[in-house]
């Protein structure tokens, strides 16, 4: 059994890098890869990986994948309102290129679980089941204080502290999908699922409801959706983001009735996730 989480970074000066290494380093010790692709960064200040590589562990376990502005400006097209990130096309693109059996899709702000619980949990998952995990949040400036590179023993302190999170939520009438608010922190399934459902739905451009939409695609597919609280994992917190999940940047949304009332269906292509895009994969 192979593990592997997907995380998503941009070289844009809004997140510290001590809390990506963090990240980074925490999912490093829980899955057996880590597929980080950097999105829409300008090119001439290249990936966030390269500021911070020589922090990073060697592993041979991390790969790293580039999509630059300049590239980045081609897919967009003409279209307004897009975020810095798209968030489904980014992740996707990872999905395709991925061959563990049980993979997370996660944000840069996530502390993994430790390995033995998660690993003790698949132990027991319903292999036919698609799983978002409600996270436990914490200021970040707390872990500032005791000490970035000891988070694994603040780790352990939130674990013998913290309590889960239950936080519903419901965004249209007959929404039964989004059974935790601000799910996308850790979205994990086998391999098996995430390619029956070709991943996200690409024609969601613009913010919120991408992960209501994969979990009713889940749904529609003859998977059990499940949450899981007993497993934790944390989130950092950060500015610029309400506790609704709202953010200045969000400047258009995507259409509720479309993507989650109304779906029935991937729009999704042979060729989800940029398939046929030969990306070049740096190894660290």
């Amino acid at each position: 059994m192979k593990t592997a989480a997907l995380t998503i970074g941009r070289n844009d000066g809004y997140k510290e890098d001590e809390r990506v290494l963090v990240h980074l380093e925490s999912l490093l010790d829980t899955f057996d890869e880590v597929l980080y692709i950097d999105w829409n960064s300008d090119d001439e200040k290249g990936s966030l990986l390269w500021t911070i590589e020589d922090k990073l562990p060697k592993t041979g376990r991390l790969k790293h994948y580039i999509l630059p502005k300049s590239i980045i400006s081609q897919l967009y097209g003409g279209n307004e309102g897009i975020g810095a990130v798209w968030t489904p096309m980014a992740h996707n693109v990872l999905l395709r290129r991925c061959n563990a059996d049980w993979i997370v899709c996660t944000t840069n702000d996530i502390i993994a679980p430790k390995k033995k619980i998660l690993n003790n949990f698949i132990k027991n998952a319903n292999p036919n089941s698609f799983f978002t995990f409600s996270r436990r949040d914490f200021e970040y400036q707390d872990l500032v204080k005791y000490g970035t590179k000891q988070w694994k023993e603040y780790r352990d302190i939130l674990d013998k502290t913290s309590e889960e999170r239950r936080f519903y939520a419901k965004v249209t009438p007959n929404d039964k999908y989004s059974i935790i608010n601000c799910c996308g922190d850790f979205q994990f399934a086998p391999k098996k699922v995430w390619d029956k459902i070709r991943g996200y739905e690409e024609g969601m451009i613009y913010a919120c409801f991408t992960d209501t939409n994969v979990q009713k695609k889940a749904v529609l597919n003859n998977f059990n959706l499940e949450a899981i609280y007993d497993v934790p994992l944390y989130h950092m917190s950060h500015t610029g983001m309400g506790n609704d999940g709202s953010s200045p940047s969000k400047l258009v949304y995507n259409d509720l009735g479309k993507w989650v009332e109304y779906f029935t269906n991937t729009e999704n292509d042979e060729n989800w996730g940029l398939a046929n895009l030969d990306i070049e994969c740096e190894v660290i």
